[in-house]
């Protein structure tokens, strides 16, 4: 399945979104009427997705299993899974969709927090349940906020998907009737741990004996786990972790590239050069340049400090 299954950045714009943002808001009917109101079996590799259905049906697949929704309802897509839809034509309802190292960071504190978001989920309200308003008014707020560009809009932002996050993981979990303070199956947590050292020494080029020892784990298991939640090798979730980083330096930031190979624990940026080109498809120099023609085409002034 997961090879035969396209992956894009938002749907239809395979590698047009060079950086992805740590949000990104739009209406359910502004991409899907494009395709005739399908959109295909694909999947994300860097994010996960909140769909919010006001009214209206979907016609829903995640990887093999489909089914039929129906408004007010609520989806959760995390990343690397297959998942496709139809919708009907009177749909109202909104995508959110959110960087995965974001939505991690926010709930990291609490690791039962990410049990309920390993799998995709389908959240059914009813409209006078208790559960639905607070919910429903979370995503608009939400919606409202990423529509705006008030004073302080990133904090309200980041805040206000923390509550949305939260309020579905009750929702899902009551669906589930999983108990929080329960641990989740051994390789899960192994792998939330490992992904939480990596955030924190990424930067350090550390090999993967070093996070299978501090997980007490060895290599081949850390390899096992990686490649059965996340389809990638060990080695794998390391370099995308760096090429991610290596992505926003280069868009956000006015580090020389040697600069940014140095920061990522590269002490030769030839080796960064050689390893961003063999990742990202094209050099360090040449992505920075899209990356700055993108914005200037979206009248975007990219942040000159670093």
């Amino acid at each position: 399945m997961k090879s035969s299954v396209p992956t894009y950045a938002l749907y239809g714009e395979h590698g047009k979104n060079l950086v992805p943002e740590s949000l990104h808001c739009e209406s359910i009917p502004q991409r899907s009427r494009l395709y005739d109101w399908e959109i295909k079996l694909h999947r994300h590799d860097l994010f996960v997705q909140i769909l919010y259905i006001r009214s209206g049906t979907a016609a829903i697949q995640f990887e093999d299993r489909r089914f039929e929704a129906h408004g007010p309802c609520a989806l959760f897509v995390p990343a690397l899974h297959a998942h496709g839809f139809h919708f009907s034509e009177d749909i109202d309802g909104a995508v959110i969709t959110i960087v995965t190292q974001q939505m991690e960071s926010l709930l990291t504190r609490h690791a039962d927090l990410l049990v309920p978001f390993q799998a995709p989920s389908f959240i059914p309200f009813e409209t006078e349940e208790a559960a639905y308003r607070p919910f429903s008014q979370a995503v608009e707020l939400l919606l409202a906020e990423y529509a705006e560009s008030h004073p302080w809009r990133l904090s309200l932002l980041e805040s206000l998907l923390g509550t949305v996050l939260v309020l579905m993981a009750r929702k899902i979990s009551t669906l589930a009737h999983y108990e929080p303070g329960r641990r989740s199956s051994r390789g899960v947590m192994h792998l939330h741990r490992f992904k939480a050292l990596l955030n924190r020494s990424f930067r350090e080029q550390r090999d993967i004996s070093y996070y299978a020892q501090r997980l007490g784990i060895t290599p081949t298991q850390l390899n096992r786990i990686c490649r059965d939640e996340l389809g990638l090798s060990a080695l794998g979730v390391i370099n995308d972790r760096l090429l991610t980083e290596a992505r926003r330096d280069l868009a956000y930031s006015s580090l020389s590239v040697k600069e940014i190979a140095l920061t990522l624990g590269f002490s030769d940026p030839s080796y960064f050069s050689r390893f961003f080109t063999k990742h990202a498809g094209t050099s360090p120099s040449e992505f920075r340049t899209m990356v700055r023609d993108q914005f200037d085409r979206e009248r975007i002034s990219p942040p000159t400090g670093a």
